[in-house]
């Protein structure tokens, strides 16, 4: 549920990285249809460079429109389309990008001219995309591609028994901490680290109106798995069981695996992918879906959808009357990656005015070569919510009012020298209120987490 990828040029030392957005693990992935399942930690090194990545990917390709007057209202369907061949650099140059303002501010390139029909049906290709990544049956029934598969029945089985499993062991009572504890979310809640970890944010905030979701893989295309080629649907559905019966039990998805998920088909399976699943099974309908880039001015700039590799995306969807926004931003938040990409730290220094998430962090926020993005959270977010792996705790309460839940006696075993201070705090408060789910790195099973209310 938060993601990096592996690089040498960061730290003089290599740092111990775990997943970002995601609780790791030690145990390497045994194939990408088996899903080995453990608790601690990968080891790798700390954030770094973006490889080199081929091209090819038969998946879902939604195309801009007409911009919502506002969050409140319904999105606005645009011209959309569905790609199912492998996406190549197409032989003109990409349409220029249209800028969406502020990096608040939610906007679209207005698509070209098209019926009411023809957008109902491609509106409906996209719901009906998302609906076959949840595990469910679209009312129309199976697209024969998914009717005929030796493996879709597996794999339907895996989503709807692993999602009620987590939702019984975490989601439900992490949605009804919330409830108690959690003040009501401004529009916009900022997660760095998250990797494809939509339904922790969604959960801790379900009111917010935009989620903006940082981490280093690749969101490339939603699969649209009625439409890939038949040689790559059933190692498709394999590599999508495979997470499912990971993420049930632990509530994650590893990086490890992730990069594994992405690079062991050609169907290159991202992070939007998991995101676009994790919006279907939460109820919501999705209504856009198109790449994005961020401008140099630090605003964020929807993008051809004929662009060959998505690395960001932005996701429109609806529940109930409500209008959701979800950008995902594929940005190296090291200092050396927020000064390599100056439009990057302009980005962030508008997005962390806003409430802020750390979830199983691998305590890069604790890290020096983190503290720019550490810095801009402590300085100007008002609501900082976060596990261990998050900013230390001493540097909280010199600001903030910082509430303590659960239980804390030392940082998970790959990171030792980790949070001294907030293992002596839970030791010598009296006013810590108990967990009862499972939130980051498992630690002889305990979890701890803290709310950090500004002063």
């Amino acid at each position: 549920m938060r993601i990096f990828q592996r690089s040498s040029h960061l730290l003089a030392a290599a740092l111990v990285l775990m997943c970002v957005g995601c609780a790791q693990t030690t145990d390497p992935m045994l194939s990408p249809a088996v899903g080995a399942q453990t608790t601690e930690p990968l080891l790798s090194p700390a954030v770094g460079t973006q490889t080199v990545e081929p091209l090819g990917s038969p998946a879902l390709g939604v195309q801009s429109s007409e911009p919502p007057r506002s969050l409140d209202t319904a999105v606005q369907s645009a011209p959309l389309s569905i790609s199912s061949a492998p996406a190549v650099a197409p032989a003109d140059s990409p349409r220029s990008p249209a800028t969406v303002g502020s990096p608040n501010a939610v906007s679209s390139t207005v698509g070209a001219a098209t019926t009411a029909t023809a957008v109902q049906d491609t509106a409906a290709a996209v719901r009906t995309a998302a609906i076959l990544l949840a595990g469910q049956q679209p009312v129309t029934g199976l697209p024969p591609a998914i009717a005929q598969s030796p493996r879709w029945a597996t794999f339907a089985k895996e989503v709807t028994a692993n999602w009620a499993l987590y939702s019984q062991k975490i989601a439900d009572p992490m949605s009804q901490w919330a409830l108690a504890e959690l003040p009501v979310a401004p529009d916009t809640v900022f997660y760095p680290f998250s990797g494809p970890d939509f339904v922790t944010v969604h959960q801790l905030f379900p009111t917010a109106q935009r989620y903006v979701m940082v981490a280093m893989q690749n969101a490339e295309r939603p699969l649209d798995l009625a439409n890939l080629a038949p040689d790559l649907l059933e190692p498709s559905l394999g590599v999508l069981t495979s997470a499912w019966r990971h993420f049930g039990d632990h509530g994650f998805y590893v990086t490890e695996y992730l990069e594994k998920y992405l690079y062991s088909t050609r169907a290159n399976i991202g992070a939007s992918t998991f995101i676009v699943s994790f919006l279907s099974l939460q109820g919501f309908e999705i209504e856009r879906v198109v790449p994005i880039q961020v401008g140099a001015d630090g605003s964020l700039q929807e993008i051809s959808p004929d662009t060959p590799r998505w690395r960001s995306v932005r996701i429109q969807a609806s529940k109930q009357g409500k209008s959701i926004i979800v950008d995902y931003l594929k940005i190296d938040l090291s200092n050396a990656g927020l000064q390599a990409a100056p439009q990057n730290l302009t980005l962030i220094n508008t997005l962390t005015t806003n409430p802020v998430l750390f979830k199983a962090a691998s305590h890069l926020p604790q890290n020096v070569g983190f503290s720019v993005i550490a810095n801009q959270v402590l300085g100007r977010s008002p609501l900082i919510v976060q596990d261990e792996t998050g900013l230390k705790y001493t540097n909280l309460i010199q600001s903030y009012q910082v509430a303590l839940f659960g239980k804390f006696v030392a940082a998970h075993h790959a990171f030792p020298s980790y949070h001294v201070d907030l293992a002596k705090a839970f030791a010598q408060r009296d006013d810590i209120k108990p967990l009862n789910f499972r939130f980051g790195y498992f630690k002889d099973g305990n979890y701890a987490l803290m709310i950090a209310s500004r002063k």
